[in-house]
């Protein structure tokens, strides 16, 4: 979070210019009146019943944490079909006057409405909480959470598939004690002042029990909270390079509700690996079967964990590309995503970062085992365009169900008053969508689709919360109220979308490889966890089949090694796949609204 006062005047002056070429390649492009999308993106927040206002404790001391945010989830903690929200809220700070906030949980309706079950679920507690992961660690077919934050994690299982479950008892249980998974503090501080931030399941070893990955940012307390001021005197947050990164953590599952910290054995906590870690995207980066990590670092270069055959992760950050810009400096990194946006069957990577940086967009040009990301976000001047903004949570998705994977970023400043310094900033931005135009072109739509809202930007996510095919999409407003918008018009093209349960795999199938073509054209996603930045999205993958009628043939392979081909299958439909047995309508989906 490199603050822009500090950028000399030169480099402002490179930024103006290129922030007048971005506007005139954007007024100048012939595609861009003819490509304005049909898709509009509503707000529908309060009619929804989504009241969730979010506290980050700020009251003028300028502490770090302030400026972070919090995650939202997708998740279907009930196993009735439709999507509900987990919001994470972080807490006032010790000695300041109390203030009431919980994590807050929406059962969906399935009318368009929510309710907050927040309390009879067991999630009533207060913290100062960042990132979510959801993922079903015990294989019980229910889907636990994980909390981190600043002071000790927290993981709740979801005890809804237990035989001897009483009527009125709290559907999360607390278990991170007896489960170990409390995290690690940074040597020489203590529990309370760990900083956790984002995390993901994944099974990276493929025993059929999910691990557990948790990003870990700076060393940091109010007691070593340093002053940074501005030119008047008064005081403002201090950038991450004031403070030491620390290493993340790797959870193995032992089963029977057990992790063990592997993070040393596995090559994930060294000398070499202490970062300031934001963002965590988990793909088979060179496709020889085993899931790799990426992580995004603030001001320090990207890691790129390489799985070795699931004993030993080796990082490759600098080799493959992917740690610094091409002159060998490192961005402020956010929030992170992966795809294969190209459909060219290799998984690139998007990475948020702070103004004057712009986004990136990673092309996977991998040969064999030798991983090699190009920048190429200049190229269709993604970066030009959003030079002047601030992203935290960036995602890919097919928001018009075109077939092609889109990207969304939630933009918004750390410093309140950064327009007194630069005009050109504000504090509050607005979302940027970029629709895929295929051929490694992408156009910023945002503005047209109707996410015209200025917000400081942080947790991201989408999900289908009326199960009419196309994806919706959920907004954390650091220190102001959550956001959710309806997709309208992304199911004038046609859709197909896969549960898969795993049987020798992980019961969700996290780490299943699914290829669907149409024609000539396949596209791959992952099912997976992490992404985005604190915050996790719909589990179930929605593949976008622009005018056809089916979805010709498609590939799972799972974690396990087994390899599912079937096809044809008709589109507009949800299908349950369970592994080795082929695929069937899901019983579970209810479909919505067309």
């Amino acid at each position: 979070m490199r603050l822009l006062w500090r950028l000399g005047p030169g480099t402002l002056a490179i930024t103006a210019l290129l922030l007048l070429f971005a506007a005139r390649w954007h007024r100048n492009d012939p595609g861009t009146a003819a490509l304005e999308p049909a898709v509009r993106f509503v707000e529908i927040s309060e009619q929804a019943g989504i009241h969730f206002i979010h506290n980050n404790g700020a009251t003028g001391k300028k502490y770090m944490p302030e400026t972070i945010g919090s995650g939202v989830a997708f998740l279907d903690y009930d196993n009735d079909g439709w999507q509900d929200l987990l919001f994470i809220n972080s807490t006032n700070w010790p000695g300041d006057k109390s203030r009431h906030s919980t994590l807050k949980l929406y059962r969906n309706n399935g009318d368009g409405t929510f309710t907050d079950v927040t309390r009879q679920a067991g999630l009533d507690i207060e913290m100062y909480g960042m990132g979510v992961a959801v993922g079903d660690y015990d294989n019980d077919g229910y889907e636990d959470i994980y909390i981190t934050g600043i002071g000790p994690n927290h993981l709740f299982r979801n005890t809804l598939g237990d035989p001897g479950r009483k009527p009125g008892q709290p559907i999360f249980q607390e278990v991170t004690q007896q489960a170990g998974v409390e995290g690690v503090p940074p040597p020489g501080m203590p529990l309370r002042w760990k900083w956790s931030t984002s995390a993901a399941w994944l099974d990276y070893d493929k025993d059929g029990k999910l691990d557990l990955f948790v990003c870990n940012y700076v060393k940091w307390s109010p007691k070593t909270d340093i002053r940074c001021g501005r030119p008047d005197g008064s005081k403002q947050y201090c950038p991450p390079e004031s403070y030491e990164g620390v290493c993340c953590t790797l959870y193995h599952n032992e089963g029977g509700g057990r992790f063990r910290d592997v993070s040393a054995e596995t090559g994930i906590r060294s000398l070499k690996t202490a970062g300031k870690s934001f963002g965590i995207a988990v793909a088979d980066y060179n496709g020889d079967g085993w899931p790799d990590i990426a992580v995004a670092n603030d001001t320090w270069p990207n890691f790129l964990f390489v799985n070795q055959g699931g004993k030993r992760f080796v990082e490759k950050g600098i080799e493959s590309g992917l740690a610094e810009e091409e002159g060998g400096k490192a961005k402020a990194g956010m929030g992170i995503d992966t795809a294969d946006w190209n459909n060219d069957g290799k998984f690139g990577l998007t990475v948020g970062n702070f103004t004057a940086e712009g986004l990136s967009l990673f092309r996977n040009d991998s040969t064999g085992s030798d991983i090699l990301f190009t920048n190429v976000s200049s190229q269709d001047a993604i970066a030009a365009t959003s030079l002047n903004y601030l992203t935290f949570g960036c995602l890919f998705f097919d928001y018009d169900l075109d077939g092609r994977q889109d990207l969304l970023a939630a933009n918004g400043h750390i410093d309140d008053l950064v327009h007194l310094s630069n005009t050109m900033i504000s504090y509050r931005e607005r979302p940027l969508l970029y629709r895929n135009l295929g051929q490694g072109r992408f156009e910023e739509v945002g503005l047209q689709a109707g996410l015209r809202q200025q917000v400081v930007g942080r947790g991201l996510a989408y999900g289908d919360i009326d199960n009419d095919g196309d994806l919706d999409v959920a907004l954390i407003d650091n220190g102001g109220r959550a956001r959710l918008f309806r997709n309208e018009g992304g199911n004038r093209h046609r859709w197909i979308r896969f549960r898969t349960v795993g049987s020798r795999s992980n019961r969700e199938g996290i780490g299943a490889l699914i290829r669907v073509t149409v024609g000539a054209v396949t596209q791959s996603q992952y099912v997976h966890s992490g992404g985005s930045f604190l915050s996790e999205c719909q589990r179930e993958p929605t593949f976008g089949l622009g005018s056809a009628m089916q979805a010709d043939r498609i590939e799972i392979m799972w974690p396990s090694g087994a390899v599912d081909r079937i096809g044809p299958l008709a589109a507009n439909h949800q299908y349950l796949v369970n592994e080795g047995q082929g695929a069937v309508i899901d019983p579970r989906f209810k479909p919505g609204r067309e």
